[in-house]
C-alpha cells in the first residue's frame, strides 16, 4: 500500500498538461511532497491558463480520480516508487534533478542494490559487442547492472546480465510502448528476471528529447559507469558526462586509431576516464574481489547448434535449422542461451555469428 505522500505524488505525476520541471516546482524542490497550488497559482496560470489550472487543481484533490490512477497501474503490475518512499534509491535521490516517481515493472527490490551502468552505442562491433557481456555478466558478482534498452551494446548489456537476474533497464518513455520494436522480448525477460524503470507514465511515447534526459537516471542510479562504445556524438557520452558531473567513477574500453564507434571512447580516456580492458579494472577501483567460476557444460543441443555455427563463422537461423532437421522455432531458445553463455552474438536480419 502507498502512503498519502507518495499517493499525492503519483496523483501529481499523472497529469500531461504539466511539465516535469512544473511538477518538481509544485513540490517545492522536492522539499515538500504535497504540492502547493495556492502558493504557485499565479505561475501556472500563466503557464498553463486559468482553465486549465483549475481542471488539474479540481482533478488533484478528487479522490476518484486518484482511484482510478491506481487501479490502472495495478492492473498493469505497475509499481511506482516515489521520492518520498523508503524503497527510492539513495544514489539517485542524492543528483539535483532526481525523477519524482520511478514506475517499475519486476523486482523492484534492485533499486535498492549497488548499482553499476554499461552503456555504449546501437553500432558497436561483434567483438565488444562479446566483450561486453562478459563484463556485464561478470558484474553481478557485486552489482546490479543498469542500462538502456537500445539495440547494440544496451542490449549486450541486458543479456551479459540477464541470467543473475541484476539488471535495470531504463526507458525513456511508458510502459505502452516498446521501443525498438524488435527489442520487445529481451524487455520482457528483463522484466521477468530482473526490473524494468521509466519516469513517464505509461501513456508517454518515445521521443528524441527524451532519450538524452534519462540518461541522468541511469548514471545516477549507479556507483560508476563504463562506456563500451562511443562515435564523437554518441549519447553514451551523455551518460559518462552526468555520471562525471555526480562525482561517480567513468571506466571506458580502448580503441584503436581511426575506429568511428571508438572515437568517444578515446576521448574521454584523455578527459580522466579510466581505461577499462577487464572487469579487474572496475573491481581494483572499489576494492572487491573476483574469482573465475567453473564453465558451464553444453547440452546436447547446444553443442549442436554452436558447432555448426562456429564451422560456418556466421549463419541465418532457417539455414541452420534445414541443417539440424529442426523447426526455425525451435533453436530460439538454444540460441539464447549460447548468447547468454557468450558464445554466439546477434547480428540483426536473423543472423548470429560464433565469438
Amino acid at each position: 500500500m502507498y502512503t498519502r505522500e507518495e499517493i499525492d505524488i503519483i496523483t501529481l505525476c499523472s497529469f500531461e498538461e504539466l511539465t516535469y520541471k512544473t511538477k518538481y516546482v509544485l513540490l517545492d524542490g522536492l522539499q515538500s511532497m504535497r504540492p502547493d497550488f495556492v502558493k504557485f497559482e499565479n505561475m501556472l496560470i500563466k503557464s498553463l491558463s486559468a482553465g486549465v489550472y483549475n481542471k488539474v487543481k479540481g482533478r488533484y484533490f478528487s479522490e476518484e480520480y486518484r482511484k482510478r490512477i491506481l487501479q490502472s497501474l495495478e492492473k498493469r503490475k505497475i509499481i511506482c516508487v516515489t521520492y518520498a518512499s523508503p524503497d527510492y534509491p539513495e544514489y539517485l535521490r542524492q543528483t539535483p534533478f532526481p525523477p519524482i516517481t520511478l514506475y517499475c515493472k519486476g523486482n523492484a527490490k534492485l533499486l535498492k542494490t549497488r548499482c553499476f551502468s554499461v552503456v555504449g552505442s546501437r553500432v558497436t562491433a561483434a567483438n565488444v559487442i562479446k566483450e561486453c557481456k562478459k563484463i556485464s555478466g561478470e558484474l553481478t558478482r557485486h552489482f546490479t547492472v543498469v542500462t538502456g534498452m537500445a539495440d547494440g551494446a544496451d542490449s549486450a548489456a541486458a543479456e551479459g546480465a540477464l541470467e543473475s537476474g541484476k539488471i535495470i533497464g531504463v526507458l525513456a518513455y511508458g510502459f505502452d510502448f516498446t521501443y525498438p520494436a524488435f527489442n520487445g522480448e529481451l524487455m520482457k525477460k528483463v522484466e521477468e528476471k530482473g526490473l524494468l524503470i521509466t519516469e513517464h507514465t505509461p501513456q508517454i511515447a518515445p521521443k528524441a528529447y527524451l532519450f538524452p534526459v534519462r540518461n541522468r537516471i541511469i548514471a545516477g542510479l549507479s556507483e560508476g559507469t563504463l562506456v563500451v562504445s562511443a562515435g564523437e556524438k554518441s549519447g553514451a557520452l551523455i551518460t559518462a558526462e552526468y555520471a562525471a558531473e555526480y562525482g561517480r567513477h567513468v571506466f571506458v574500453f580502448p580503441y584503436n586509431i581511426g575506429v568511428a564507434t571508438g572515437a568517444g571512447c578515446n576521448s574521454l580516456i584523455k578527459k580522466g576516464g579510466l581505461l577499462t580492458e577487464n572487469i579487474l579494472d572496475i573491481f581494483s577501483a572499489f576494492g572487491l574481489d573476483f574469482k573465475e567460476p567453473e564453465k558451464e557444460e553444453l547440452t546436447e543441443a547446444e553443442s549442436e547448434l554452436f558447432a555448426l555455427i562456429s564451422a560456418e563463422g556466421e549463419i541465418f537461423v532457417p539455414e541452420a535449422a534445414e541443417k539440424i532437421g529442426k523447426m526455425p522455432f525451435q533453436l530460439i531458445p538454444v540460441l539464447t542461451s549460447l548468447e547468454v553463455k557468450g558464445l554466439i552474438v546477434r547480428l540483426g536480419g536473423n543472423r548470429y555469428a560464433a565469438v
